[in-house]
C-alpha cells in the first residue's frame, strides 16, 4: 500500500484557524508517502530515510514515550473510533516537503498514516477525507494537548483551494485553483509553529483586555 498526500499553502489567514476565524489554504505539489505492508509480528517498524532514522514499537504497548509521539496516537485515534490491529506493519515514510517550513510537513504525513492505517485495520474502511482530517487533527494537536487549528490537516487530506471555517463548527467550502504558478523558496529557517501561536493568543487576549478597559 502506497498513501500520497500533498503539502499546503496559506493563502489567507495563516494561524488565524488556532484563533477560531476563517482560512483559505490550497494543496500544492508537493508530497510525502507512507508505504507498507502487515508483517507476522506485533512490530510496528517505521523506516525514515530522509532523516536515517527508524521507529519501532509494539502494538501491544502505545503508550507515549515521546513528546510528539504521532505514529502511536494515530493508532490510538484509529483505535478509540473501533478500529483493531492484530498484526503490525513495516513501513516506510519519506518526504519532499521541507521540514518547519511552514508547509504542513507533519499533517501531510499524518494524514497518510491515517489513511494507511484504516486499510492496515483488521477489518479495513474507507474513511472519507473530511473524517481522516479529524482523526488526524486528534492525534497530532488534542492528543499532546497543543495550540493548533484544523487547516493542515483538512487542507492536505480534501486537497484543492478551501475556504475553511472552524467556528461554530468545521466547514470546508472549495474554491477554483487560481490559474497559474506558484514558486514555493525554502529560506533554510526553522518555523517556530508553537512559539508563533503562543504569541499571538497572548498579543490577542492583551488587545482585547485593553479594549474592555
Amino acid at each position: 500500500l502506497n498513501i500520497q498526500t500533498p503539502s499546503r499553502i496559506c493563502l489567507f489567514g495563516e494561524h488565524q484557524d488556532y484563533l477560531g476565524l476563517p482560512v483559505i489554504a490550497m494543496a500544492v505539489s508537493l508530497y510525502s508517502w507512507v508505504k507498507g505492508s502487515k508483517n507476522r509480528s506485533k512490530e510496528v517498524i517505521i523506516n525514515k530515510p530522509d532523516i536515517n532514522e527508524t521507529e519501532c514499537f509494539s502494538l501491544d504497548d502505545i503508550s507515549y514515550t515521546n513528546e510528539r509521539d504521532y505514529y502511536k496516537s494515530g493508532i490510538k485515534v484509529c483505535q478509540d473510533e473501533g478500529l483493531q490491529f492484530s498484526v503490525g506493519f513495516d513501513v516506510e515514510v519519506t518526504s519532499e516537503i521541507p521540514i518547519q517550513a511552514g508547509c504542513s510537513s507533519s499533517s501531510s504525513i499524518m494524514v497518510g498514516w491515517i489513511q494507511f492505517l484504516s486499510q492496515m485495520a483488521n477489518e479495513p474502511i474507507n474513511l472519507q477525507p473530511d473524517k481522516i482530517a479529524e482523526l488526524a487533527y486528534k492525534a497530532e494537536v488534542l492528543e499532546f494537548s497543543e495550540p493548533g487549528g484544523m487547516m493542515d490537516q483538512y487542507s492536505t487530506s480534501l486537497g484543492g483551494m478551501l475556504y475553511l471555517e472552524s467556528e461554530p463548527k468545521i466547514a470546508a467550502t472549495p474554491f477554483n485553483p487560481i490559474p497559474g504558478t506558484f514558486v514555493l523558496g525554502d529560506s533554510m529557517v526553522k518555523k517556530d509553529t508553537q512559539g508563533i501561536l503562543h504569541r499571538c493568543k497572548n498579543n490577542r487576549l492583551k488587545i482585547t483586555k485593553e479594549i474592555i478597559n
